[in-house]
């Protein structure tokens, strides 16, 4: 069953944010998984998230969202990402 990682993102460094967008597309790509949603004007209906960008990537299930994160070569993207942008990220599963 599919999973959905949802960010709500920050974007500090927009040149050197691009840096990591540029990197880490093609292992989105090559881990199955693509955007559903890229947005930074979302409609708040009730409460107090304003996410600056949200975003949302669909995976196969869930492990292969873990194994997309844990994976080696993401690790010094994740890193580059910390250094131009705020992020926060939860993974949602259907029931």
């Amino acid at each position: 069953m599919s999973a959905y990682v949802v960010i709500d993102l920050d974007i500090e460094n927009p040149d050197g944010f691009q840096e990591y967008v540029d990197a880490v597309t093609p292992m989105i790509e090559k881990a199955g998984a693509h955007n559903l949603v890229v947005d930074d004007d979302c409609l708040v209906l009730e409460g107090d998230w304003r996410p600056r960008t949200l975003v949302i990537h669909e995976f196969a299930d869930e492990e292969a969202a873990r194994a997309f994160w844990d994976a080696p070569g993401y690790q010094p993207l994740k890193a580059l990402r910390r250094r131009h942008s705020t992020v926060k990220v939860v993974v949602a599963r259907p029931r």
